[in-house]
């Protein structure tokens, strides 16, 4: 690294995608020179002080908060810091006198407002009622206000932010979930030529992200010649046809080659705000089916290099995976534009180059 390279931290939650996103950032910008970053990964459970307070612990956000406020000062007392990117917004808002001292951007999947869809799924109560809905309102407002520029993964969390919390539309930046194109690649000698089109799922939520929809589909369908690979967090007892992998790691050879393998990409998730998966299976050239949940859909040209089909409808699931699997030659011209669309706007150099000259732009580092 270059002795001129302004330093820059990054605090970021390590839980579920946030995980993938800070694996995805640290080979990115590994290869480059021209910033000095200081990585300050936020734990969900860690064996600290405020795992043990009582009135903390049972806090997600508080422990969390609490977490990313100690690194960033424990960072910028050893050495001072140009800049701060903060990942989550739930990180940030205990560390508003940090972001006072050093200019800070948010970067963040979803807002409050974003997430009710989740609750809904989950069946929770709404977090914009009452008393305690406006404090946290006005608690995000002030958050945002003290960043000096939000990193948004989706066009939709972008509204949300500049409609709903008054973020100047210039202060928003939309970095849609990007990986490693050399790394998450088409491989055609890896795809068995046996005339069995293989499908791919990736979802550690089953029942959220719509594996259950499309384990209705494997039971019920007529269709022959296919096989169908899931990627979750727990096993279960699958349908004929269907594979089932636990604990696969996040751009490890055994996922990035089930990738490799397959036609098609299906993820017909009912509540969602971005995608790391999706993108991941472009980049590995298959086509994709997926629904317009949160901002999801706009990683999929609808009859391009996929199909965006309802949330939650099942009868249109199934019809458009019927229909996919009868038609090899068009998945295989659909997986040619998703890996286009990917090298264009879903690679994690070309990304991170954005990335860090809006954080230069409004920072002013």
């Amino acid at each position: 690294m270059q002795s001129s390279a302004p330093r820059i931290a990054f605090a970021i939650e390590t839980t579920l995608g946030n995980a993938v996103f800070l694996d995805n950032l640290k080979r990115a910008l590994g290869r480059r020179t021209d910033i000095t970053p200081v990585w300050l990964p936020i734990a969900e459970h860690a064996d600290d002080v405020w795992e043990q307070l009582p009135l903390v612990r049972s806090k997600l956000s508080v422990r969390g908060g609490l977490r990313a406020r100690s690194a960033l000062n424990q960072a910028f007392a050893l050495e001072p810091v140009s800049a701060a990117v903060v990942h989550t917004q739930r990180l940030a808002h205990l560390s508003h006198d940090f972001m006072r001292r050093v200019p800070s951007v948010i970067s963040t999947d979803a807002t409050p407002s974003g997430l009710e869809e989740y609750l809904r799924y989950y069946g929770l109560r709404t977090q914009h009622a009452g008393w305690m809905g406006r404090a946290k309102h006005a608690l995000h407002r002030r958050t945002y206000t003290l960043a000096k520029g939000m990193l948004s993964f989706s066009r939709f969390t972008k509204r949300s932010l500049v409609e709903e919390y008054g973020v100047p539309d210039t202060r928003v930046h939309v970095v849609w979930p990007s990986v490693d194109t050399t790394l998450w690649r088409p491989a055609p000698e890896k795809k068995p030529r046996d005339g069995v089109v293989r499908l791919l799922f990736v979802g550690s939520d089953l029942g959220r992200k719509g594996g259950q929809l499309l384990m209705r589909w494997a039971w019920e369908t007529r269709r022959r010649n296919w096989r169908l690979d899931v990627v979750t967090s727990t096993p279960f007892e699958p349908p004929p046809g269907v594979r089932i992998h636990v604990g696969l790691q996040p751009n490890s050879p055994e996922l990035i080659g089930l990738a490799q393998a397959a036609d098609l990409f299906v993820l017909p998730t009912l509540a969602d705000m971005s995608s790391w998966a999706i993108a991941e299976a472009k980049a590995a050239g298959l086509a994709v089916v997926t629904t317009p949940a949160g901002g999801v859909g706009e990683l999929v040209r609808d009859g391009v290099d996929g199909r965006i089909v309802p949330a939650g409808d099942y009868t249109a699931l199934a019809h458009t995976l019927d229909a996919l699997v009868r038609r090899p030659e068009t998945l295989a011209a659909m997986g040619s534009e998703s890996r286009r669309m990917a090298e264009e706007h879903l690679d994690m150099d070309s990304t991170c180059s954005r990335m860090l000259a809006f954080i230069r732009q409004v920072t002013g580092v």
